[in-house]
């Protein structure tokens, strides 16, 4: 058979950027199921995308052919494509939640979304390339932002405010650290495994901690 090599390499990274979806929970009850299915299309649809195009390069037309759904049903769901991207990212961030909610916790760890964020970025390493590539782009900035909540809300019980350090300030300096290291490991293409540079993070983070030991 006939060997196309970088062209062959390329198809495949495309086709298995096509294949990722948001894991969801059932939505009856809470939305109908038409409605939720329709979102859902347009979501994954997006989400295989932007790997393969680039966010900025695509267009509605191009997610609606994705997703095989019409211009005007898409526009009953979303404004356009930033409304969907937001959407999207808040379906495939909480899909992540629901892994650590399902995860027993030990107690030793503490920052629970770092082991499965490392995890997800290596299986999908394009799309988190795409995601983490500009420190300016509205996607990077959400994922930020649920990465700072997710560390308040795990400091919240810890009293850091009592060691003189603000808590948010150590919201915004571990979860501008997690970031940055992630962006590093898969840009590299570090041989470090998810649950190594995930027990450096730990490591790291829980020395730089008001209170703590290293």
């Amino acid at each position: 058979m006939l060997d196309n090599g970088p062209l062959n390499v390329r198809n495949r990274t495309v086709e298995r950027a096509m294949t990722i979806k948001i894991e969801r929970p059932d939505d009856r009850g809470t939305i109908d199921r038409r409605v939720a299915r329709t979102r859902a299309m347009l979501q994954d649809a997006l989400i295989a995308l932007i790997p393969e195009c680039g966010y900025a390069a695509l267009t509605v037309e191009d997610i609606c052919q994705k997703a095989d759904v019409g211009r005007s049903t898409f526009y009953t769901h979303y404004a356009g494509k930033d409304e969907l991207r937001s959407a999207a990212l808040e379906a495939h961030l909480l899909s992540l939640s629901r892994r650590v909610s399902a995860d027993e916790k030990t107690g030793n760890r503490l920052f629970e979304f770092s082991l499965p964020m490392f995890e997800h970025a290596r299986a999908f390493r394009s799309l988190h390339k795409a995601l983490l590539a500009s420190s300016g782009d509205t996607i990077h900035d959400q994922l930020r932002e649920r990465i700072r909540r997710a560390v308040r809300t795990e400091l919240s019980g810890k009293r850091i405010g009592d060691a003189g350090v603000p808590l948010e300030f150590v919201a915004q300096f571990i979860s501008g650290a997690f970031l940055s290291v992630l962006a590093w490991w898969i840009a590299e293409d570090s041989s470090l495994s998810p649950a190594q540079i995930d027990d450096l993070f730990q490591r790291m983070a829980g020395s730089a901690l008001p209170g703590r030991s290293p």
